[in-house]
């Protein structure tokens, strides 16, 4: 699953990629437009041995000279040879700056010392190759032992001179542009990968699952108008919007099987994903066909329901908590379905304490004995603990993921601090989506003049938050 969200995702971002490739090559021609000119000239000499003329002796004398080889190769960048290069070509140079020009190596199974130098100067690199390889020879023939009639046992032979170089050896303008292109799409994979997991939002059911292993209870499609145009959440509405709503609902009823009484805590990752009003939507869609419902607001910090639902705000639930007011006089009717509905009333200065405290669970355990079910919208988790404190309490959450709003990684961060604290998530309720991802509801939902005015004539509507 991940590696083909992986490939989805390079072949989304493919042209971001290509500008990543461009670049590297664009750099790669820049260095090599710009960067200073080396030319390689180089020598070979042949080490050789005085041995008999049997096969055994000239097996022996073979090994012998592959490791003398290896041995004078070793001396060439050495003072001792190199010393004497710079005073016959008068170089203002160190012995070891003139190391650093001048390689040698051995082909394999060879006894041939090829000598290399790199130089700006293609005439100074084939001068300092031949006086490298003059000055080795002379060094090894005073360093080689001699037989009784005075004659070396190793021999060195210079099989082949320097040579001016006609075009430079770096930089190489095909390796460069190979190498910017490589780096390029390297570096763009890289960018489109790590943007994808800092940055990317959550835009599909299946990245939902993925990312909270919980099942998608519904899916509310995003309306640009729906502040102006209120989304119906009477049971008798015959909108896409109100059926989505329905769709929740059926699967809500399937949550906390066998408890006459149940509680859902309904939260989000980070504000403005529609945590509120889908509170209010579900709770109304559950009361209309007949449930006795609260829906509590403890959202303590930034209280919405009341706005929304155009109801008095300044009772509620901290007034009942703080004992300045009864639980039947902070409740409030809406709507015809009966729905009851307990705000948050005055903003406290401790609002987690507040919710944590043995009053508060005595007050929704009262609730939640007293109606079939509760819904009670708490603050996003990200932000504050209100969420996890409720939800803990509740048995668990319904998450409610806001497309397109919420990051992977705020998303995975909820997941993982409603973990930590040991509360579940039920379910999910995926808000704000594109309407290609919601079309199945419209079967038989056709925009006819009859349903257009059924739809007009509908009573209790709750405004969607954007």
């Amino acid at each position: 699953m991940i590696r083909s969200e992986t490939f989805a995702t390079l072949k989304a971002r493919w042209l971001t990629i290509l500008v990543f490739v461009l670049l590297g090559v664009l750099l790669a021609s820049l260095y090599v437009m710009f960067a200073p000119r080396e030319y390689s000239a180089s020598t070979r000499l042949l080490v050789s041995a005085s041995t008999g003329t049997n096969g055994s002796d000239l097996a022996q004398g073979g090994t012998f000279s592959q490791q003398q080889a290896r041995n004078y190769s070793n001396i060439a960048t050495s003072e001792i040879v190199l010393q004497p290069v710079i005073d016959a070509l008068d170089l203002q140079l160190t012995v070891t700056a003139l190391g650093r020009k001048v390689s040698s190596t051995i082909p394999l199974n060879t006894s041939v010392i090829q000598i290399e130098v790199t130089d700006s100067s293609p005439v100074r690199a084939a001068a300092i190759a031949n006086s490298v390889t003059t000055s080795l020879v002379n060094t090894v023939g005073s360093l080689v032992p001699t037989d009784a009639d005075g004659r070396s046992l190793v021999g060195v032979d210079i099989v082949q001179r320097a040579t001016v170089p006609s075009r430079p050896s770096s930089p190489n303008a095909l390796i460069a542009l190979f190498a910017g292109a490589v780096g390029g799409l390297v570096a763009g994979v890289a960018y489109v990968i790590i943007a994808r997991r800092i940055s990317s939002r959550v835009r599909t059911a299946a990245e939902a699952r993925r990312l909270t292993n919980a099942p998608v209870l519904g899916t509310i499609r995003f309306e640009s108008d729906v502040r102006e145009r209120a989304a119906m959440a009477d049971i008798s509405s015959r909108s896409v919007r109100a059926e989505e709503y329905r769709q929740v609902r059926t699967n809500v009823g399937f949550l906390q099987m066998g408890n006459a009484h149940k509680a859902f805590a309904i939260t989000s990752s980070v504000p403005g994903e529609g945590k509120s009003t889908t509170s209010a939507n579900l709770a109304a869609s559950l009361a209309s066909i007949g449930r006795s419902v609260c829906l509590i607001e403890a959202d303590l910090r930034k209280p919405s329901l009341g706005g929304y639902l155009d109801l008095e705000s300044s009772i509620g639930l901290t007034t009942v908590l703080s004992g300045d007011a009864d639980l039947d006089d902070a409740l409030q009717t809406w709507g015809y379905s009966g729905l009851q509905v307990l705000l948050a009333g005055e903003v406290p200065p401790n609002p987690s304490e507040l919710l944590s405290s043995p009053a508060a669970a005595d007050l929704i355990a009262t609730l939640r004995a007293r109606f079939e079910i509760i819904i009670v919208d708490t603050p996003p988790i990200l932000p504050v603990t209100d969420g996890a404190i409720i939800g803990n309490l509740l048995g668990g959450v319904i998450l409610v993921i806001g497309l397109g709003k919420v990051r992977e990684r705020e998303l995975a961060g909820t997941i993982e601090a409603l973990t930590v604290s040991h509360t579940p998530v039920l379910g999910t309720v995926l808000n704000m989506a594109a309407s290609e991802h919601t079309r199945a509801y419209e079967y038989g939902y056709g925009s006819t003049a009859s349903h257009e005015a059924r739809e007009g004539a509908e009573a209790p509507r709750v405004t969607a938050e954007s």
